[in-house]
């Protein structure tokens, strides 16, 4: 089955694995040193904990550089739970070294600060923190009765009261029970948020494809073209996409330095990415615009045929930004699907 739509198929699929993985590396680069983890991780909390919760980050909240102090909405508590919580000290110690920003949890805070967040709680440490929040106690011998008594006391205001006292009546006097119950419930808190954090990533994520699509022109359509109807270059491409294919048990930074290093070797073949000119412009006597040396025109034609081919331009930059958003582990994993389909050959008959 080794057929000339599936050899440009697997150069396109390479393409593309090749794309995805390096805006993954720069999505989470850029999520990293603006704090995201931190800061959603931080909200996700204080909706759990305290209730409501707003989850958008506008772009002056992303790219501020100092911090506010707390403002809190009418109704709500100056001291929330949540900056309570972060103060325990199982969880302060989780923060860049060692140190929480100020108000965490209660303000809106600077990039620098948002960096200081830890990224991750695991679900042990955070009801260990609430339990030493309910009963403050170094002796370590917190019981059922002495945390019951601390819910119970709090004000129906509190809008952590009823989800606890609902974890107690499950617990049946079992303080492990309770526990596990909290845990449970801040797990499914997390599932959520990492809902909330992947969808605003993936924006962040497409508008790294689109500014890496139009930096280094990578048009899916005039790729399409060239594998089809160049064999060498189809061959060179199929037969590194088959070393590349391997990459789903290979470290993340491994797989990416590897592909680099294929891609580099298919371009120097002729693979058209970048921005050189075409090849109708490339001869002495052309007479080529700014726009027809590097493809946005047509040099042959008149402005039908230019405003044409600026529209395919368009549409390959946006087939490859959007065939970004599977992911580079999508892609890999269908290029493995591929390359067995290519070497499988026919069905044998019974």
């Amino acid at each position: 089955m080794d057929s000339l739509v599936i050899q440009t198929v697997v150069g396109l699929v390479l393409v593309f694995a090749a794309l995805s993985a390096v805006v993954s590396v720069c999505t989470e680069t850029a999520a990293r040193f603006m704090g995201l983890r931190g800061e959603y991780l931080l909200r996700g909390i204080r909706s759990l904990v305290d209730g409501g919760g707003e989850f958008r980050l506008g772009l002056r909240d992303l790219v501020r550089r100092t911090s506010l102090g707390p403002s809190p909405q009418p109704g709500e508590t100056a001291d929330p739970i949540v900056s309570q919580l972060m103060a325990q000290p199982i969880v302060a110690r989780m923060a860049d070294k060692g140190t929480l920003p100020a108000h965490a949890g209660n303000a809106k805070l600077s990039g620098p600060a948002r960096r200081q967040l830890p990224s991750y709680l695991p679900s042990r440490s955070f009801a260990r923190a609430l339990l030493d929040l309910l009963v403050p106690t170094s002796s370590g011998d917190t019981t059922f009765d002495q945390v019951k008594a601390a819910i119970v006391g709090w004000p129906d205001s509190n809008p952590l009261k009823k989800p606890l006292l609902g974890l107690l009546a499950e617990a049946e006097g079992d303080l492990a029970k309770f526990r596990q119950g909290v845990e449970e419930w801040y797990d499914d808190q997390m599932d959520r948020v990492s809902g909330w954090y992947k969808r605003h990533v993936r924006w962040i994520s497409l508008g790294v494809a689109a500014v890496l699509v139009v930096l280094f022109n990578v048009n899916a359509i005039g790729i399409t073209r060239s594998l089809y109807t160049d064999e060498a270059l189809r061959e060179t491409v199929v037969s590194q996409a088959a070393s590349s294919a391997n990459c789903s048990d290979k470290d993340a930074g491994d797989c990416l330095s590897d592909l680099r290093e294929e891609i580099q070797k298919v371009r120097a073949s002729g693979l058209p990415i970048g921005w050189g000119a075409v090849s109708a412009c490339s001869l002495p006597d052309a007479n080529c615009s700014w726009l027809e040396q590097r493809g946005l025109a047509d040099p042959d034609d008149g402005a039908g045929q230019d405003i044409q081919t600026l529209l395919l331009v368009l549409a390959g930059w946006a087939m490859m930004v959007l065939a970004t958003v599977p992911g580079a582990r999508f892609w890999f994993d269908a290029l493995s699907r591929l390359g067995s389909l290519r070497s499988s050959g026919p069905k044998p008959r019974k």
